[in-house]
């Protein structure tokens, strides 16, 4: 029996397959681009799904960190939007059991910044979800949502049944227990946590972070992944946890890095203006450095190369080598893995024998390619 971690080969942006010890499959964000400039992330994601008992190539969830395109391409034209019982053969599109989504995170990009069209569909259907639970009082496949975090002003004060409050976990992927799987609720932060104005609240300072623990015989791995947050929300994140002595929530066996290696995730200093004098937020920095032993830190993410680009950034990953090589552990880019020079996807493995990559990497600090196989024991909200 495995679990596994797999990051798809998207560039700039997030589409990562979670799979259970028990077989369920749960998809963190989505990008999804067509041509043949880019990798067939699509063929690749289907490869790894199951049909159910009609005819669907299904996921059991969509976790959706926030709206940037980068993290939800491709949804409309590849994924079915809307009731169930309208899924169209023909089209054969990717079904969806449930979805998981924060009204904060929508709210604060639709005031602040224009929206793809992917992001405002995928709005729309969480919105449906949420009415028909609104209206029959209960869930089915396709029509299963729950909401991340309490909405501002008391908008889901009517629909607390399918809300995850902040600071709580559930192992229940639509409303069923998985006993392989635990998710740990960290941000998006109230407004009342964060020291900014709320005209300057956009997406990435509302990105959902989530500490994920799978579980696989006697081996426990901790998958922390924050979509695009940005510095202050690690800042605002590392004071609650710190005051409630609970910094061990961000503890991890595997960090997918935010915002792609940006440097604006460590720190207020711009690079562009500051260059070498840009100093990291040691507060940001810490609660990024909860690495257990032999952590394996991922940036989905372009190749990192020591130049102006942002993200992703050099001097960023500079840091999470520091923090990696702290605990004896492996940073991977995404982007560095290929078979016969083309991307493929990057696999982290959970087992009873530990934690392990396969991947071909290029990625090492002699800049050589090698197969590896490396071993680690141990706008408006919805309601």
């Amino acid at each position: 029996m495995v679990a596994k971690i797999t990051f798809f080969p998207v560039g700039n942006g997030d589409m990562t397959l979670i799979e259970t010890d028990n077989n369920k499959k749960i998809l963190i964000d989505c990008r999804i681009r067509k041509g043949e400039d880019y990798p067939d992330v699509l063929k690749q994601l289907k490869e790894k799904l199951s049909t159910d008992s009609q005819g669907r190539l299904y996921i059991d969830l969509l976790i959706w960190s926030h709206p940037d395109e980068d993290h939800c391409q491709g949804i409309e034209d590849n994924f079915h939007l809307g009731a169930p019982e309208t899924w169209d053969k023909e089209k054969n599109l990717i079904f969806i059991n449930g979805i998981w989504s924060s009204p904060i995170v929508y709210r604060r990009a639709s005031k602040n910044h224009k929206l793809c069209q992917d992001a405002k569909a995928l709005n729309a259907e969480v919105k449906r979800r949420v009415n028909f639970f609104k209206k029959n009082k209960f869930q089915n496949d396709g029509n299963w949502v729950l909401i991340l975090g309490e909405d501002e002003n008391g908008k889901t004060d009517e629909i607390l049944d399918i809300v995850l409050k902040l600071d709580s976990q559930t192992s229940k992927i639509n409303n069923v227990v998985d006993s392989s799987f635990l998710a740990n609720l960290l941000a998006p932060s109230p407004k009342s946590e964060i020291d900014e104005d709320e005209e300057n609240l956009g997406k990435n300072h509302s990105s959902v972070i989530m500490n994920y623990q799978l579980i696989c015989g006697n081996t426990s791995a901790n998958f922390l992944s924050g979509g695009d947050a940005e510095v202050i929300c690690w800042e605002t994140l590392h004071a609650r946890l710190l005051d409630t002595n609970r910094i061990s929530d961000l503890e991890y066996d595997i960090l997918q890095v935010p915002h792609h290696c940006s440097w604006h995730c460590l720190s207020h200093d711009s690079l562009s203006e500051k260059k070498e004098s840009a100093t990291t937020s040691p507060d940001a920095l810490e609660a990024l450095s909860q690495a257990k032993q032999n952590a394996f830190i991922i940036s989905s993410s372009q190749k990192i190369e020591d130049n102006d680009i942002d993200p992703p950034a050099f001097r960023a990953k500079i840091e999470y080598e520091k923090i990696i090589d702290n605990v004896s552990g492996t940073f991977k880019c995404v982007d560095d893995h290929k078979k016969n020079d083309e991307n493929i996807p990057l696999e982290i493995e959970i087992s009873s024998n530990g934690i392990k990559a396969l991947a071909i990497s290029s990625l090492s600090k002699s800049n050589n390619a090698s197969e590896s196989a490396v071993n680690r024991k141990g706008g408006d909200g919805y309601a």
